[in-house]
C-alpha cells in the first residue's frame, strides 16, 4: 500500500475511532453551553414507513423514562438518491417490520402496503401545528389505524386531531424532509441526539445508555424481546437448510455480519452459502455521501459493541473489488470453506488492517493468510466467470425482493442487515423445536 494510502486510512481510524468520538462529543457540549440551550431529541417520521411508526412506539417509551426536550418532524419518503429500490423497498418494509414486532415487544398489524387514500388524510392531520409531544401520540394512533386499515377509527381520529388543507401536506412535508438532509440523515425512522442518529429499535441501547448518563439514570431498557414461551415452534422448511448470504466487499455491514453467521449457523450443522456480488454503484444503485458516512460511522458502533476489529480501511472500489470477486469465485470452485476463509481473510484485511487488495502485495498475504495458493489465486484474476457469478447472484438478490446487503436466505425466511441475526438465531431456535 502507498504511504498517501496508509496516511488516510490512519487518518479515518482516529475520526472513527474513541478519540474522534470524544472529539464530536467535546464540541456538541461546548456548543451546548454557548448557545445555552439544553439537549434536544429530534425524531424524524415518515408516514409512509413501518419502521417509522415501530420507532414512534420507542420514542414514546423513552419519553416516558428520560426527561428530555423534545422535537417531532414529520418528513417524506426518501428522495431517489438515496433510496435505490423504491419498487422494493415498501414490500420489504412491511415485512421485516413483522418480523420485528414478532421479536420485540412492540406492535405493528400490518399486513398489506399502506393505502395512498388513508396516508393522504393523515398526511392532511399531521402537518397542523400542536406541541411536540401530542405530535407524536396522534402519529402513533393514526399509524396503528392506518397499518391495521380501519378506515372508520382513522376517520374518529381526524375528528380527534383535526386537519388542514391537502394542498399543504406535500410542501410541509418537503420543507421538512429538506431540514432532515441539512441535518445529515435521509431517511424517517431516525432519532437525533447530541449530534448523533439512531435508527430505529436497533440502535436504542447506544441511545439510552447517553440518555441515561445525561440524566442521571438507570437504563430502562424500553424495547426488550418477547419472551421465548411467546416465540414457540415454526419450522423454517420441510428440506434440509441453508443458509445463503448475500455480500459486497465494499460493505462495513457485511463484514461485521461474516464475522458473526458461523457462529450463529453451527450449533444447528447449517452450512453457510457465500453470494458475492458487486458494490451498489457498480450495480447503480446511488450511495450519496450522508449515507456513506453514517454506514461508516455506525459500522464502527457496531463492531466496537461486538468486539470485531474495524476502522483501518481503504475504499475497495475498483480493481480491489474486482480482484476480489474473481478470488472468490475461484476459491468456492476449490470449496465452499475456501471460499469462506478467503472472503473473512479479504473483509478484515479490507475494513480493520488498510490492506489493499488492489495491490498485489496485500492481495497476496490475504490469500495465502486464508490458506490458499497465491500462484493458481492470482492467475484467476480476470476470468469472465467471476464477473458472471456476481450478477446472478444480484439477479437472485432482486428475485428474493431484496438490493443491499449483507442480506441471508433460510428456507422461506429472508433477511437484511447484520442487524436481523438476532431474529435469524431465533427463528433458528424456533426450527429446532418444530424438528423432531
Amino acid at each position: 500500500m502507498s504511504i498517501a494510502k496508509r496516511l488516510k486510512a490512519k487518518a479515518i481510524s482516529a475520526w472513527l475511532g474513541p478519540t474522534g468520538d470524544a472529539a464530536r462529543r467535546a464540541v456538541t457540549r461546548v456548543k451546548e453551553r454557548i448557545s445555552k440551550e439544553p439537549r434536544r431529541l429530534d425524531f424524524y417520521f415518515d408516514i409512509t414507513d413501518p419502521w417509522s411508526y415501530l420507532t414512534a412506539q420507542a420514542v414514546a417509551r423513552l419519553l416516558e423514562a428520560y426527561p428530555v426536550e423534545f422535537a417531532f418532524h414529520t418528513i417524506t419518503p426518501p428522495a431517489s438518491d438515496v433510496d435505490p429500490a423504491p419498487h422494493l423497498r415498501p414490500k420489504y418494509a412491511l415485512r421485516d417490520s413483522q418480523y420485528l414486532a414478532e421479536y420485540w415487544d412492540i406492535e405493528f398489524a400490518g399486513k398489506k402496503e399502506c393505502d395512498s387514500g388513508m396516508v393522504r388524510d393523515i398526511g392532511s392531520c399531521m402537518i397542523r401545528e400542536r406541541p411536540a409531544r401530542e405530535q407524536l401520540t396522534a402519529a402513533t394512533e393514526l399509524s396503528q389505524a392506518l397499518w391495521s386499515i380501519d378506515r372508520k377509527k382513522l376517520v374518529t381520529l381526524l375528528g380527534k386531531w383535526g386537519t388542514e388543507s391537502h394542498g399543504s401536506v406535500k410542501p410541509i412535508l418537503n420543507s421538512a424532509y429538506a431540514e432532515l438532509r441539512k441535518a445529515g440523515h435521509y431517511q424517517g425512522g431516525m432519532i437525533h441526539y447530541g449530534d448523533t442518529w439512531y435508527w430505529g429499535i436497533d440502535r436504542l441501547p447506544y441511545l439510552e445508555a447517553v440518555l441515561a448518563a445525561d440524566v442521571g439514570k438507570d437504563v430502562a431498557h424500553v424495547v426488550a424481546p418477547r419472551a421465548e414461551a411467546d416465540r414457540g415452534a415454526l419450522k423454517l422448511s420441510e428440506k434440509p437448510l441453508t443458509c445463503e448470504m448475500w455480500f459486497s466487499f465494499r460493505s462495513p455491514y457485511s463484514y461485521i455480519a461474516l464475522e458473526q453467521i458461523q457462529a450463529i449457523l453451527a450449533p444447528h450443522s447449517i452450512p453457510l452459502v457465500l453470494r458475492q456480488v458487486a458494490p451498489m454503484v457498480v450495480r447503480g444503485l446511488p450511495l450519496p455521501p450522508v449515507k456513506k458516512l453514517y454506514i461508516v460511522r455506525d459500522a464502527k458502533r457496531e463492531a466496537d459493541r461486538l468486539g470485531i476489529p474495524f476502522g483501518e480501511l481503504v475504499d475497495p472500489l475498483g480493481p480491489a473489488v474486482d480482484h476480489c470477486l474473481a478470488i472468490v469465485h475461484w476459491a468456492n470452485q476449490r470449496s465452499p470453506a475456501d471460499g469462506i476463509a478467503f472472503v473473512r481473510s479479504a473483509m478484515r484485511g479490507i475494513w480493520a488492517e488498510a490492506k489493499d487488495p488492489g495491490e498485489y502485495v496485500d492481495l497476496r498475504h490475504l490469500v495465502e493468510r486464508a490458506g490458499l495458493p497465491w500462484e493458481e489465486a492470482r492467475s484467476a484474476i480476470g476470468a469472465p466467470a467471476a464477473a458472471t457469478s456476481a450478477h446472478e447472484n444480484a439477479t437472485d438478490l432482486d428475485g428474493a425482493g431484496l438490493w443491499g446487503v449483507p442480506s441471508f436466505r433460510i428456507g422461506d425466511f429472508v433477511i437484511w442487515g447484520q442487524d436481523r441475526l438476532p431474529l435469524l438465531a431465533d427463528r433458528l431456535r424456533r426450527h429446532a423445536l418444530a424438528t423432531p
